[in-house]
């Protein structure tokens, strides 16, 4: 449990964000589910942008029953940003004891202290095999700017488990901004709830378009 507690402590003052996302921790799309009821996890994740961009996120999220509270908090330099996501999420359908699991979320975001974002929208996880070798999630809402209104919010991935501790995971989403997002990625598993992730993605973005990300995720 120390080095989880120094892991925490190292990624939370280096505080953002870079991309338009649906999912939560370094992924594009959202699944079903959320923290273990009466447990806490921690994502972090560091982002290097084409163009000399980087940025770095830290995830706390917990768990009351079948309600996620999340605040996400992120710094980007070239020019410095910070930002701040809260976020509730409730899952309606457990997707570990049902072929679909629904969940849906709602959070805002923050940027040097204005709102720069809202959105909701329903997380979808479909495993169509009971060894859940195949998972395929799907993001359906909307997402405010102050600039654009409401806009539609759409996102699909699918992910599959090679082994038991080792995951590929390919990725779409096209959020407010009209961008197309394309991430794909690995995720090693390891002491159980823990996991790495190693990333790549690019968008329609004339700058800042190839990126390459490095997470990692910690249960407390």
């Amino acid at each position: 449990m120390q080095w989880k507690v120094w892991a925490l402590w190292l990624v939370t003052p280096c505080l953002l964000p870079g991309l338009a996302r649906a999912g939560t921790g370094a992924y594009l799309v959202d699944d079903a589910s959320i923290t273990p009821a009466g447990q806490c996890q921690v994502q972090s994740w560091l982002q290097v942008l084409s163009g000399g961009q980087q940025a770095l996120y830290t995830l706390p999220a917990c768990s009351t029953g079948p309600v996620e509270w999340s605040l996400g908090l992120a710094g980007q330099s070239s020019p410095y940003q910070h930002q701040e996501s809260p976020a509730v999420k409730w899952m309606i359908v457990d997707g570990e004891h049902h072929a679909l699991g629904v969940a849906v979320n709602v959070g805002a975001t923050w940027s040097n202290g204005h709102v720069t974002s809202k959105n909701t929208y329903a997380a979808l996880t479909w495993t169509p095999n009971s060894d859940s070798r195949w998972a395929l999630n799907m993001d359906l809402g909307e997402i405010f700017a102050p600039s654009k209104g409401w806009r539609p919010l759409f996102g699909e991935g699918v992910k599959y488990k090679a082994t038991d501790d080792l995951a590929v995971i390919l990725e779409h989403i096209r959020p407010w901004n009209g961008l197309s997002l394309t991430q794909a990625g690995v995720r090693w598993s390891f002491r159980k709830e823990d996991s790495l992730d190693l990333i790549a993605g690019r968008s329609d973005a004339s700058t800042h378009s190839r990126w390459v990300t490095v997470g990692l995720n910690v249960a407390l």
